[in-house]
């Protein structure tokens, strides 16, 4: 997937009904959440916070059309209890999430002008 197609920019302009302007302002405000949730996961954590923040994560994702990312969260929102390698399993979940993550950033970065550049390095 290249950057252009990381975020579904139909399904996004329906939700802001065409308005450039609220585009702008949703895709920066997920672009910084993203970076704040990001930071949190940990494959270390406990099982409640892992969850809650692959699901808080898996919404926000799925309302700008970031389906990649969503669905990486959804994934993650399973690797909770006597999982296998649970940890293991999370870092590399994990390390998925942080190279779709760039692609989605970088397309919220070439539809908002770049005034997003530098606010998150994942």
């Amino acid at each position: 997937m290249t950057a252009a197609s990381a975020i579904d920019f139909n399904h996004l302009n329906k939700y802001v009904m065409g308005d450039d302007t609220l585009r702008d302002e949703v895709l920066s405000i997920f672009v910084e959440q993203l970076g704040m949730l990001l930071e949190k996961f940990d494959p270390a954590i406990d099982d409640y916070s892992w969850k809650n923040t692959a699901h808080t994560l898996k919404g926000a994702a799925r309302g700008v059309g970031a389906w990649d990312v969503g669905d990486l969260c959804q994934e993650a929102e399973t690797l909770t209890g006597d999982v296998g390698n649970k940890e293991k399993a999370r870092k590399m979940l994990l390390e998925a999430l942080k190279r779709k993550s760039k692609d989605v950033i970088e397309a919220a970065q070439n539809v908002v002008g770049g005034r997003e550049e530098g606010l998150i390095n994942v």
